[in-house]
């Protein structure tokens, strides 16, 4: 049997890729500034250990001191429960592969707006995207349950949340975990939650995990935005059926086969709780107060933009009302500012924009300027 697979193009990552590199500022990303080795390892002695490692295979669905890490952070689960893969992107691949190969229905219901990739999966490999939206309710982002029920039909077999939400910065608690998992097990489905973003909160406690509420959940996460370690491209899955879990290994032994030495190396080191929790207070300090200076100015221009203030991750998604799209306002930047943002387009939410935070403070503020520049010509 030949996979038919027709990828339609993945306009936000191909935006970034073409131009991250080769603009003055950049303000696309949506996790912190990366650390360092040396801040991941400041001890001279570890940072010698780690230069004397050899470069072989890494155990092709991670170590177990790195399975163990991981599976420590969720309630009930061991190293059984995890498969390790190349960063969130494998994560969302293999997982979205595996459903649609392994079962008959192929329709799966995808909360928007979301970070593309699954729904474009989906679609790449045959599958039915149905949609189900997030909606603006009391000033917050909230699934809209009904549309939810509305969306789900016969052909269905999973839902896919985004938890903390890209674009938005949206969290949803345990009301509305447990209501998508009561949707889900009436019509007995699984649920994809990608919470990529857990660990990157504004305030309160950290976004609760699907997987404490629902017994067919798969999980995927990595260290590449909460964490700032994007750089080691290492992600997982979490599947609370663990046959489920050696079925996803299969599947990545037909792709990147395992993620590199170092990358499980240094995952493990910054998932051994003493260094997480210092890794996730730096990222709580730097989104705080740098949402801060990306709230203080889009409320200095409320007569351009209305928003949502995040919860979590370092983007907003703010609504403008200038007389030009926002990619026509996108491509303007590039070509007469240097400046990169991502248009809500490319998340299918017109006259919107996604604005990351988590930069140096002058990056940030170099950005804010030149936008600002743009707004002026422009009104």
């Amino acid at each position: 049997m030949v996979l038919d697979m027709r990828l339609e193009p993945f306009e936000l990552e191909r935006m970034q890729s073409e131009w991250e590199h080769v603009i003055d500022i950049n303000l696309t990303e949506s996790g912190v500034e990366p650390l360092t080795i040396s801040d991941l390892i400041p001890d001279k002695e570890a940072q010698k250990e780690l230069i004397e490692t050899k470069l072989a295979y890494s155990q092709t669905n991670g170590t177990m001191p790195l399975k163990e890490a991981i599976s420590g952070m969720y309630q009930g689960a061991d190293a059984d429960n995890v498969l390790v893969t190349n960063g969130g992107a494998e994560a969302n691949f293999l997982t979205i592969w595996n459903l649609l190969h392994e079962h008959d229905a192929k329709e799966i219901v995808v909360m928007l707006p979301n970070y593309m990739q699954i729904p474009g999966i989906i679609k790449g490999l045959n599958g039915v995207v149905s949609p189900f939206r997030l909606k603006i309710e009391k000033g917050e982002w909230i699934p809209d349950l009904e549309e939810l029920k509305s969306a789900i039909s016969k052909k269905t077999m999973a839902i896919a949340i985004c938890n903390p939400n890209n674009p938005t910065g949206a969290t949803f608690g345990p009301t509305y975990l447990k209501a998508i998992a009561e949707i889900a097990a009436d019509a007995h489905l699984w649920v994809v939650s990608d919470e990529i973003y857990q660990g990157a909160e504004l305030e309160g406690d950290s976004t609760p995990t699907m997987f404490d509420y629902y017994d067919k959940v798969i999980v995927t996460n990595s260290l590449s935005k909460a964490y700032g370690l994007p750089g080691l491209r290492l992600g997982w899955i979490m599947c609370s059926d663990k046959i489920n879990v050696t079925d996803l290994w299969a599947y990545s032994d037909y792709t990147t086969i395992c993620p590199t030495k170092l990358s499980d190396t240094l995952a493990t080191i910054a998932l051994q709780p003493k260094c997480r929790r210092k890794i996730l207070e730096r990222t709580s300090r730097i989104v705080k107060k740098h949402w801060s200076i990306l709230r203080e100015w889009l409320d200095e221009r409320n007569e351009v933009f209305e928003y949502v203030a995040p919860r979590a991750a370092s983007i907003c998604f703010p609504r403008h009302n200038l007389n030009v799209s926002s990619l026509e306002l996108t491509t303007r930047l590039l070509r007469e500012k240097s400046l990169l943002i991502i248009p809500g387009e490319h998340f299918g939410m017109p006259m919107h924009l996604r604005i990351g935070f988590g930069y140096e403070e002058d990056h940030l503020n170099a950005g804010l300027s030149r936008l600002d520049e743009m707004i002026k010509i422009l009104k």
